[in-house]
């Protein structure tokens, strides 16, 4: 419904917003079952509330299901009457894709950078349709072990934006070699870039996958090549194995994880290092948001369908 460039904009809205206190996100309940993860994740705020229940299933990968299922439910904050439920799946692709984004938009510098992706699925995909729209980029550099899912990559982008030179990589020193700005959007367990610095110093990563202590996107190198980690959540140091990691090693220490809505609102600035890294680990608030950006184009638009509960 919303073009990319709006779903930029709304994310960045919340990430500044994510500290008004007119806005309540308490932390995720993350409950692991085995390797399966299940996430309840509430916001409210002054207007509406949203819930999203959320299932990640890594091994659905292998029998053609995607890994991240879910559905949000929107509120309205004066009542509590139900307004919507919502494609929880869709819903995490595009605001996932566009909180990513929103670190590319305040940290490149480059005019048309090259995109590199690492990690083809849903996420890769709409990660790609969303930095290539709002960065203008020519080219698109992906690798990704499946050769089904890089062609579905491929239908997705030739749909959402056919003028994309989209460029398969035979493996991620490749795709290093040709990208500007790399976002990854796997769920390894352990790193998925090379441990090569002069592969990695001068780049901007914008790291997804990685939302357990046990999975890792990051190789220890790049933790020397930089002097501080944006976040888009603080409960990320306690989730992600790509914060916990580096700080738990002495890599690099609390105080230089800095929140990227510091850099929105021009509290913080960008280091005179030329790499930089932004992580990713998501926040209720994202939803509600999104939710309320989905709702009211879908209203003014007269589409949905209206059910009786």
């Amino acid at each position: 419904i919303a073009k990319p460039k709006q779903w930029v904009d709304t994310m960045e809205l919340a990430l500044k917003s994510a500290a008004d206190k007119a806005y309540f996100t308490p932390e995720r309940m993350h409950l692991d079952m085995e390797e399966n993860t299940l996430l309840l994740m509430p916001s409210t705020g002054p207007l509406m509330f949203a819930t999203k229940l959320v299932s990640v299933f890594p091994a659905n990968k292998s029998i053609g299901k995607p890994i991240i299922q879910g559905t949000v439910l929107l509120n309205d904050g004066k009542t509590g009457e139900t307004l919507a439920l919502l494609n929880g799946s869709k819903l995490t692709a595009m605001r996932t894709a566009a909180v990513a984004v929103v670190g590319a938009r305040h940290l490149n510098s480059k005019t048309n950078p090259s995109i590199g992706i690492v990690g083809a699925g849903i996420q890769g995909s709409h990660i790609a349709w969303m930095a290539s729209d709002e960065l203008e980029s020519k080219s698109i550099f992906v690798y990704d072990r499946s050769e089904e899912v890089i062609n579905e990559f491929n239908e997705f982008l030739s749909q959402k934006n056919p003028l994309i030179k989209v460029v398969v990589c035979g493996s991620v020193e490749e795709l290093l070699q040709h990208s500007d700005i790399i976002f990854t959007a796997t769920t390894s367990q352990k790193p998925v870039l090379p441990n090569k610095k002069d592969l990695l110093m001068g780049k901007i990563f914008i790291g997804v996958g990685s939302y357990k202590p046990d999975t890792r996107e990051f190789p220890v190198v790049l933790y020397d090549l930089i002097d501080r980690i944006w976040i888009d959540a603080d409960h990320g140091v306690k989730e992600s194995g790509d914060l916990i990691f580096p700080l738990e090693n002495g890599m690099i220490g609390r105080s230089e994880v800095k929140n990227i809505s510091l850099l929105i609102s021009g509290k913080e600035k960008k280091s005179n290092a030329t790499t930089h890294l932004y992580k990713t680990v998501g926040l209720g608030i994202f939803d509600l948001f999104a939710a309320q950006l989905v709702y009211e184009k879908a209203e003014s638009m007269k589409l949905g369908l209206s059910v009786e509960i």
